[in-house]
């Protein structure tokens, strides 16, 4: 069964890494999984949930994202970052939660005090929490506009303070208190301590009207809850379970989460450069955050046309890629193996049944150059390149490793240890012919890595090798 994008381990290992770098918490346990909405993280409990998979911005909105990635799995690995090192913050900066309205309201002002205050630390979150800020003002504008009552116009004013074109617009029954309660917004987003935001919400509640115990907005929890983060054991305060802004778009969630589809947590201390003593900040950190990884691509409408066409050759490849080992036999001994009763009561000197001979099956591994010179066009690239996708999708299906190379008067990487999956089938969906044929490069490209087990090599060409190519 193939594994989702996000639970590939070099995706997996870069998630522990960023999670130790901005939080300094090496203990904690990250789960990643699509039952969330974004995030939450359980201080008591030590755990971190993130959904991987945040959605695109609405497509009549992503003009307006600023910096939005092309790729859609690279805006998911970049949001991802941006929820690793929100949820980091709230360990550093958060306290307990007040119940009610009053607790949604400091929840949305806190989360971007909390941002303030990590990107200080860390220069370069600043990009990426606009890029999530923006990603959520596209979702909240799609779904429910500009405007709207000044409660739920602190969050997208939250999302939209530094955008150049989008701006909450008060057009509620309180809009007249707007300039008020947006001076101190502005000014709590700066405050040094939790306390003052927890005084600064009291303050808006009572400039509105609205008692300071008054329940939870189910209206504005539809737009909260989701991103749920639960607080539990927060610094400074007592154990009890709180919800707090979980991703950049902020939200409060008192469930304690969904299923786990993937985790980890890495034993020993943290590998993050700026582990300040107790946990706490200790200044710039050192150094950068981990590289992100390249994430398994969407796959292209080429892509799935060719993995209908392709099906049948693809699992018949399959089949043919996984190496059988040698099944046991069976042979009678004196003293090992099975018990045989009906040899023992005939007197039979080798009553029992031992299984020997048993192999395990062998590892196998794929070599692919395809010709892509301008002597394949036509039916002959046509050709190729469907032999080409299904033996790379073969491999992918079989679990076995594989090397792919494009060559004319240049070599192209179709699949190798960096590029797979669905991004090599993306890459072997677009090959398309071009120069001159030139083999002996592609080989020592293809023969060069080292590979463990037996190698199957195929070579697709029409033959007419260049003389210099030989």
């Amino acid at each position: 069964m193939n594994q989702h994008w996000w639970q590939k381990p070099d995706i997996q290992n870069w998630s522990i890494r960023a999670w130790r770098y901005y939080s300094w918490r090496p203990t904690y346990r990250l789960t990643l999984t699509t039952s969330e909405r974004t995030a939450y993280v359980n201080m008591r409990d030590k755990l971190v949930v993130c959904n991987p998979e945040y959605p695109y911005p609405p497509l009549n909105y992503r003009s307006g994202v600023r910096g939005l990635p092309k790729d859609v799995r690279q805006f998911q690995v970049a949001y991802l970052e941006s929820l690793i090192a929100h949820e980091a913050g709230h360990t550093h900066h958060t306290g307990e939660l007040p119940p009610g309205l009053l607790g949604q309201l400091v929840n949305i002002i806190e989360d971007e005090r909390m941002e303030r205050k990590m990107a200080q630390t860390f220069p370069t979150l600043k990009p990426l929490f606009e890029l999530a800020a923006d990603a959520d003002a596209a979702h909240t504008i799609a779904s429910s506009g500009k405007g709207g009552d000044i409660i739920g116009g602190c969050l997208l004013h939250r999302f939209t303070h530094h955008h150049p074109q989008w701006a909450y617009l008060s057009d509620g029954p309180d809009r007249h208190h707007w300039p008020e309660v947006r001076a101190i917004l502005e000014a709590v987003w700066d405050a040094d301590t939790y306390e003052e935001v927890i005084q600064a919400a009291k303050r808006i509640l009572s400039i509105l009207g609205i008692p300071e115990n008054a329940p939870r907005r189910d209206d504005l929890g539809k737009r909260l809850d989701g991103p749920g983060m639960n607080l539990e054991g927060s610094p400074g305060q007592g154990g009890n379970k709180q919800g707090q802004g979980g991703g950049p778009g902020g939200g409060d969630d008192e469930d304690e989460g969904g299923d786990e589809e993937g985790s980890g947590n890495g034993p020993g201390d943290g590998d993050g450069p700026g582990q300040g003593p107790g946990g706490g900040q200790g200044g710039q950190a050192a150094g950068g955050p981990p590289q992100r990884p390249t994430p398994e691509q969407l796959p292209t409408s080429s892509t799935l046309q060719l993995q209908q066409q392709t099906q049948g050759m693809s699992r018949h490849i399959a089949q043919l890629l996984k190496r059988k080992g040698a099944p046991a036999r069976t042979h009678q001994s004196r003293d090992r193996g099975r018990f045989r009763y009906d040899r023992y009561a005939t007197g039979s000197e080798r009553y029992f049944d031992q299984r020997v001979g048993a192999q395990a099956p062998g590892q196998t591994h794929l070599r692919i150059a395809v010709d892509i010179s301008g002597s394949m066009s036509g039916s002959r690239m046509d050709a190729a390149r469907t032999l080409t996708f299904a033996l790379i999708e073969a491999a992918r299906l079989a679990d076995v490793p594989v090397l792919a190379y494009a060559f004319d008067d240049q070599v192209d990487v179709i699949a190798d240890q960096q590029l797979r999956g669905v991004t090599s089938l993306n890459t072997a969906a677009r090959l398309g012919a071009r120069g001159g044929t030139f083999l002996a490069p592609a080989l020592t490209r293809l023969w060069q890595p080292q590979l463990k087990g037996q190698s199957l090599t195929f070579i697709i060409t029409d033959g007419g090798i260049d003389a210099s190519g030989q």
